[in-house]
């Protein structure tokens, strides 16, 4: 009985094992992109909601402060203070957060920047559902979120009040 048993050498071990990390650095960056990717389109979803809510409160005149016979319509909005973003009731008519006014918030993942337009880091939607900017003006913003990854999307905010995004 002559018989030889034949192994791998280790070139051939450390050559599979040299493929399989290549490989799952791939996969890798992919999943990380893939859950970034996912990070910026919720973040996208919750902004775009508290916008699209503050504009219906402010348009059927919901009041959440105002109790004790102030039934008058309000203007909601939203404010974004870093990666903060707080929906709030402006109670004093002033297009400004104040203190006291928010009623819910929200934090932005890790790894998503949130970046508005120049004046337009608080938008407040009037009873007609026009947006103003932080002076009572009426004028279109936008916001942008970006994920470290570099995926982008743009809220955009027109003079009429429509919200939409774009990804670029």
């Amino acid at each position: 009985m002559d018989r030889k048993v034949r192994g791998y050498t280790a070139v051939e071990l450390l050559t599979v094992i040299a493929i399989a990390l290549i490989l799952s650095g791939f996969v890798f960056l992919w999943l990380r992109n893939l859950v970034m990717n996912q990070r910026l389109k919720a973040n996208t979803d919750n902004l775009m909601n508290l916008y699209e809510t503050a504009r219906l409160y402010a348009m059927t005149g919901r009041s959440q402060i105002g109790v004790g016979g102030d039934w008058q319509s309000r203007p909601w909005g939203v404010y974004i203070n870093g990666n903060t973003y707080i929906l709030f009731e402006d109670a004093n008519y002033n297009c400004n957060y104040d203190s006291g006014e928010a009623i819910k918030t929200l934090q932005a993942d890790p790894g998503i920047n949130i970046t508005p337009a120049s004046g337009c880091n608080v938008i407040v939607f009037d009873k007609k559902g026009y947006p103003r900017n932080s002076g009572c003006g009426i004028g279109p913003c936008s916001v942008t979120l970006q994920s470290v990854a570099g995926y982008r999307r743009t809220i955009y905010i027109d003079r009429f009040g429509r919200i939409r995004y774009e990804t670029q």
